[in-house]
C-alpha cells in the first residue's frame, strides 16, 4: 500500500480550525474595484515625447474638478520635474512647489498646467529601475506614475492620456481616439510601461487563436539580440499560445511586451507586470541569449501568467505570485518545454525556502520574497491537491482559475481576497480554498511538505512509488488534460 493520504489525514484538523465563513471573508480589506467609480471629474494630459537626441518630455494635464490645490508626484520623480506653470488668461504664470507639492488655487475647480521631466536624470537617479526609469540605449522606458503629475489626494476619476511622437508604445489601455489612453486615477500605481525612442514594434494578432485578442512587441532600443527578431517574437508568441490552452483564452484582449536588451547576459534576467491602467509587461533579455534557450528560460510564462489573474491591492500577493509560481514550471510541461519529472525537483528544491520560520507568522503577514513567491506556491500545490483528492479528479486548482477568469478577473482588474475565496469555493464544491486560507496564511501553521510529496510518491523529488495513494494526483497536476495538447517536444 501506498502512504497515508497527507490531505486526507489533515482534512478534519483544517475543517475544525476555519472559521466561519462570514468571519473569515471579514478579514479582508475591501476594494470597490476603479472600473465601478463614480466620482465626478477627471484627468487629461497630452504628452509630448522626447525630441530626437532629448530624454525630455513635456507634459500639458487639465484637472477637472479635483478638489484640491495640491499637486504631487512620485518622491523620486520630484527633484526632475520642472518649469510648472498654470494657464491663465494672459498666458502662464509658474506655480511655487512647497515641499512635496505643487499648490495651485485653481485646480479645486479645474486648472491647466504644463510642466517638463528630465528622464535622462531621472534614469541615473534611479539606477536604471524600469519601476522608475531605465535608458536602453537611445530609448527610456517609464511607468506613467513617473511622470504623471496628478492631484493630491486622488480620487477615483477618469483619466485620458494623448501621447504625441512618431517614437512612442505604451502598454496603457486605448482611449476612443487614435493615440489615446484611458484608465481610472486609482490605477495609476500600476499606470503600465511606456518606452520613448528607437524600438522595433511587432504585433502577434491572434495569440494562440484567439482572435478577439492581440499581443503588441516593442523591442525597446537600438542594440541588436543574439536572437532574431523574428525569433524572439516568435518565442513570445510561443510562451502565450502555452498559456491559452490552459485559460481557454488569451487572458486579455490587449497587452504589450517590452523587451529590453541586458548587455553581456545569456538569459532573461529580470520581468515584470503593470496591468491596472493596460496589460504591460517588461522582459529583460540577454544580448547573448540564443533562440535554442527559449524553451529553457521560466520568466515570461511566468509573467504571461499573471496577465490571468486578477490584482490585489494592499492583500494578497503571496497568492498572485505563488500561483504564478507554481503554475510556471506546470504550463511548461504541459506545453512540453520541460520534464514532468523536472517539475518536481525544482517544488522539492525550493518549496521549503517558503516554509514559515515562526509559527505566529502566517502568509498575509510575511514580505520576504521566499514567502511570497515559495511559500505561496506552496500553497497552491497544497490547495491543488486537496482539491483534487477531495473531489475524486474532478475539479482542480485549475478550474479556480478559470472561473475566476470567467467572472472577469484578469489582471486589469482589482479583486479582493475574499471574491477569490469565493468562487473558489462556489467553483469546487469544497470548502478547501478559505479552510486553507485561515489555517495557511492567517494562522502561519506549516505544511507537512514531506508527508505531502510521500502521499504522491515522491523522495527527493523523484518518483519513487508509483503504487502511493495520492500518485494519480501527482500526474495530473503535470498532465494535459483534454484539449490541452503539447505542441512542442522538449
Amino acid at each position: 500500500m501506498g502512504a497515508r493520504p497527507y490531505l486526507s489525514a489533515t482534512r478534519d484538523l483544517l475543517r475544525t480550525g476555519a472559521i466561519a465563513a462570514g468571519v473569515l471573508l471579514g478579514t479582508s480589506t475591501c476594494y470597490r474595484p476603479a472600473n465601478d467609480a463614480r466620482a465626478d471629474g477627471s484627468w487629461s494630459y497630452l504628452v509630448d515625447a522626447p525630441e530626437p537626441g532629448s530624454r525630455t518630455l513635456r507634459v500639458e494635464a487639465t484637472f477637472e474638478g479635483a478638489r484640491t490645490e495640491r499637486l504631487g508626484i512620485g518622491p523620486a520623480s520630484l527633484p526632475f520635474v520642472s518649469g510648472m506653470e498654470v494657464r491663465t488668461g494672459h498666458g502662464y504664470r509658474t506655480v511655487e512647489r512647497s515641499g512635496r507639492d505643487w499648490f495651485e488655487r485653481s485646480c479645486n475647480s479645474r486648472c491647466t498646467v504644463r510642466y517638463q521631466v528630465d528622464l535622462e536624470a531621472l534614469a541615473r537617479q534611479c539606477g536604471d529601475e524600469v519601476d522608475c526609469a531605465r535608458r536602453v540605449g537611445d530609448a527610456t522606458l517609464s511607468p506613467s506614475l513617473a511622470w504623471l503629475v496628478h492631484p493630491t489626494p486622488r480620487r477615483d476619476v477618469p483619466v485620458t492620456v494623448k501621447l504625441r511622437g512618431a517614437s512612442v508604445a505604451s502598454g496603457m489601455s486605448a482611449g476612443d481616439e487614435p493615440g489615446t489612453h484611458a484608465f481610472r486615477s486609482f490605477d495609476l500605481d500600476e499606470g503600465s510601461f511606456t518606452a520613448f525612442g528607437p524600438m522595433r514594434r511587432y504585433r502577434i494578432p491572434s495569440p494562440g487563436g484567439d482572435r478577439a485578442a492581440r499581443l503588441d512587441v516593442a523591442i525597446v532600443g537600438s542594440e541588436p539580440l543574439a536572437m532574431r527578431d523574428d525569433e524572439l517574437v516568435g518565442w513570445i508568441g510561443e510562451a502565450a499560445s502555452a498559456t491559452v490552452p490552459f485559460f481557454g483564452r488569451f487572458p486579455v484582449e490587449h497587452a504589450t511586451i517590452f523587451v529590453v536588451p541586458a548587455h553581456g547576459e545569456e538569459g532573461v534576467t529580470f520581468g515584470k507586470v503593470l496591468s491596472l491602467a493596460g496589460a504591460s509587461i517588461v522582459l529583460v533579455v540577454g544580448d547573448r541569449m540564443p533562440a535554442s534557450a527559449r524553451h529553457r528560460d521560466w520568466v515570461l510564462v511566468h509573467e504571461l501568467f499573471h496577465l490571468g489573474f486578477p490584482t490585489f491591492r494592499g492583500e494578497g500577493r503571496w497568492l498572485g505570485e505563488g500561483l504564478a509560481t507554481y503554475y510556471e514550471p506546470v504550463l511548461r510541461a504541459r506545453a512540453g518545454w520541460t520534464t514532468d519529472a523536472e517539475v518536481f525537483r525544482q517544488f522539492a528544491r525550493n518549496m521549503p525556502r517558503g516554509q514559515p520560520t515562526r509559527m505566529t507568522a502566517g502568509l498575509g503577514g510575511r514580505d520576504d520574497l521566499d514567502s511570497i513567491y515559495w511559500g505561496g506556491a506552496l500553497f497552491c500545490l497544497a490547495a491543488d491537491m486537496r482539491i483534487r483528492e477531495e473531489t475524486h479528479g474532478a475539479k482542480s486548482l485549475d478550474d479556480v482559475i478559470r472561473a475566476s477568469l470567467a467572472h472577469g478577473g484578469d489582471a486589469t482588474k482589482v479583486w479582493t481576497l475574499r471574491e477569490v475565496l469565493r468562487v473558489a469555493d462556489e467553483t469546487t464544491g469544497t470548502r478547501v480554498l478559505s479552510s486553507m486560507f485561515e489555517q495557511y496564511a492567517m494562522r502561519g501553521d506549516r505544511i507537512d511538505l514531506d508527508g505531502l510529496f510521500a502521499s504522491m510518491g515522491l523522495r527527493g523529488g523523484e518518483a519513487a512509488d508509483e503504487t502511493s495513494t495520492l500518485a494519480w494526483v501527482r500526474r495530473g497536476i503535470v498532465e494535459a488534460p483534454p484539449g490541452e495538447v503539447r505542441f512542442a517536444k522538449y
